[in-house]
């Protein structure tokens, strides 16, 4: 339960961009996309986002698994969020806190 609490605290609803399903004005589409296969087969969605952040691919794989998620699709979501750089800016972040 402890943490479950902690995740629940950190979470954000619109982390690196609220998930649409239409670009609106100049921002693109912000969603993960199984347009060219599914979470078993790739490719990597570069557009996903998360509503939580996370430090490594592991600690995202682990993550999803413990709220729930299945391997596979855990394993897609977290190398899309890999593929599109979001781990290193937490990384960045963290070194450079405001």
């Amino acid at each position: 339960m402890a943490r479950i609490a902690a995740l629940e605290k950190v979470a954000s609803n619109c982390n690196g961009g609220c998930e649409s399903s239409l670009p609106h004005g100049n921002l693109p589409w912000v969603g993960c996309s199984f347009s060219a296969g599914d979470d078993a087969l790739g490719p990597f969605s570069t557009t996903c986002r998360d509503n939580l952040t996370y430090k490594s691919y592991v600690d995202c794989v682990e993550t999803k698994v413990f709220l729930g998620e299945y391997q596979n699709k855990a394993r897609w979501t977290c190398s899309s969020l890999q593929a599109s750089g979001k781990y290193q800016q937490v990384a960045e972040r963290a070194k450079h806190p405001h």
